[in-house]
């Protein structure tokens, strides 16, 4: 939690090669169900992208993964690369699976997710931290405790795919 008083934040760090502060990203959908958060946290306001030697990069935290627009605006701006962190229940682990394939595949990005493991306040989490190619398929997947995934992601595959299958091109935005 990041404190800015008087806000409190649910907010991801990104730490650089050299060990210092890269970026920040501070959560935009807060939970409400069952939860405090959206009683004690401030909400963000911004969506988090930093261009690297890698690719463009997005950012985004647990329940934003049920809001498809946080992920739209991150792949029209020419993320090729999403990140999220979670505390995913194990309860809903197949909203889990489904949210991360779905994001990656509707934006053709790839989509790689930390979600944490074991128990807190009486809540059994998910693990299942994964990593998720612009077609919507699973390259790497944890189980239910802690674990590392190496992964290798080509950014060059993702505007390959947007280049070769230009879904994205024939949105169209209705108002109403």
């Amino acid at each position: 939690v990041e404190k800015e008083l008087p806000h409190y934040y649910n907010t991801t760090l990104l730490i650089g090669p050299n060990g210092s502060l890269a970026g920040a990203y501070r959560k935009i959908h807060l939970f409400g169900y069952q939860s405090e958060e959206s009683k004690i946290l401030t909400p963000g306001n911004d969506i988090y992208m930093l261009q690297t030697v890698y690719g463009k990069w997005g950012f985004s935290t647990c329940y934003d993964l049920r809001f498809p627009e946080v992920y739209r605006e991150m792949s029209d701006a020419g993320v090729d690369t999403i990140f999220v962190v979670a505390a995913w229940p194990m309860a809903r682990l197949e909203h889990w699976e489904l949210f991360n394939r779905t994001r990656a595949l509707e934006n053709l990005a790839y989509l790689v997710s930390c979600n944490c493991s074991g128990e807190t306040g009486g809540v059994r989490l998910a693990g299942s931290s994964m990593a998720v190619d612009p077609w919507g398929e699973i390259t790497a997947k944890a189980g239910f405790t802690e674990e590392l995934l190496t992964v290798n992601i080509d950014p060059l595959k993702t505007k390959k795919i947007r280049a070769d299958f230009p879904v994205l091109a024939d949105r169209r935005i209705f108002r109403s």
